[in-house]
């Protein structure tokens, strides 16, 4: 087996500019301790433990000539990575377009939460640094509702995040503020002619006020009236089930939905071991015993991983 090529800081002096801001992205996942490989001109990364993705995740790949193992390596167990329609599962990626976006953008009724949230909130640029405590919160609360828990080294962990993200030259950190205090805060980064928004977190106690609205609004109208910005993307269809409220909300702020394909694949050894019908059934199984984030994402990655298409691969 032939051993990915690890993650060469010194390549950024060969890299063109057109690819640098992959290359910082790919920096600032390595100093908040990811393990970043290249291949296929991509950067993949162990998003859990054993379980790696790419970035930019929406570029397509073709499965028929993907080497699991150059991304693998000895240890990993699964990939997932983008690729056309038919040959995945088909799915998609939020994605904002529209250079004039605006207020004739949103829908009716997210237009009038909107028109709220700038009443009452103040917007904009602020500095990963000043997010601190209030950050930290914001991010906890935001988790809590979602359902989700907290791991034991929760505010160390994020500390470094946001010293991370405040030192990357290709992140964006927007807010809303509420009488002074911040009522949401977003984090973008930008790779080539496009912002990837991977991080919105709001208050609780705010939430009356449409920070959310009001921030994303002004980011969004902001950024797609730069020269250099084609589209902002707000992430892909999520493998866990239950994110209808915020796909709902992410249309009503002018997000489309553009169909893209997804894929699953386990290392050479796994895919003998486990059939579809068995990750099916592992899937179901999954979805029926309490558990965590990991354990809902990995039933949601079973689930594709037994539903996609085969795939021949090229000699």
């Amino acid at each position: 087996m032939i051993e990915p090529a690890a993650f060469d800081r010194d390549s950024v002096s060969r890299l063109s500019g057109h690819d640098m801001d992959a290359h910082y992205h790919a920096e600032f996942l390595e100093r908040i301790g990811h393990t970043v490989r290249e291949y296929q001109g991509l950067y993949w990364y162990d998003v859990f433990s054993r379980a790696w993705t790419a970035t930019p995740y929406d570029r397509l790949i073709d499965p028929e000539h993907f080497d699991p193992r150059e991304v693998l390596g000895p240890s990993g167990v699964m990939a997932r990575y983008s690729c056309d329609v038919d040959s995945g599962v088909p799915s998609y990626q939020h994605v904002v377009t529209d250079k004039d976006y605006g207020m004739r953008t949103l829908i009716s009724r997210a237009r009038n939460k909107t028109r709220q949230g700038l009443r009452f909130c103040e917007a904009g640029p602020m500095d990963a640094k000043d997010l601190g405590e209030a950050g930290i919160r914001l991010h906890a609360e935001t988790l809590i509702r979602q359902g989700r828990s907290l791991p034991h080294d929760f505010e160390t962990y994020w500390k470094n995040y946001f010293h991370a993200v405040s030192e990357s030259p290709c992140a964006t950190t927007w807010a809303a503020w509420h009488e002074g205090e911040l009522g949401a805060f977003l984090i973008s980064f930008r790779v080539e002619a496009t912002e990837y928004v991977c991080i919105v977190r709001s208050s609780q106690e705010k939430l009356k006020f449409k920070p959310n609205n009001a921030m994303l609004y002004t980011f969004l109208e902001h950024t797609m009236a730069r020269e250099e910005i084609q589209e902002v993307s707000i992430g892909l269809q999520s493998l866990q089930p239950g994110g209808e409220s915020l796909d709902l909300f992410k249309r009503g702020m002018g997000f489309v939905e553009r169909p893209i394909g997804q894929r699953i694949e386990l290392r050479r050894g796994l895919t003998a071991a486990i059939p579809r019908p068995f990750a099916s059934l592992a899937a179901k199984t999954l979805q029926l015993i309490p558990g965590g984030e990991k354990q809902a994402r990995l039933s949601g990655a079973l689930n594709w991983y037994a539903s996609q298409p085969r795939i021949s691969k090229a000699a």
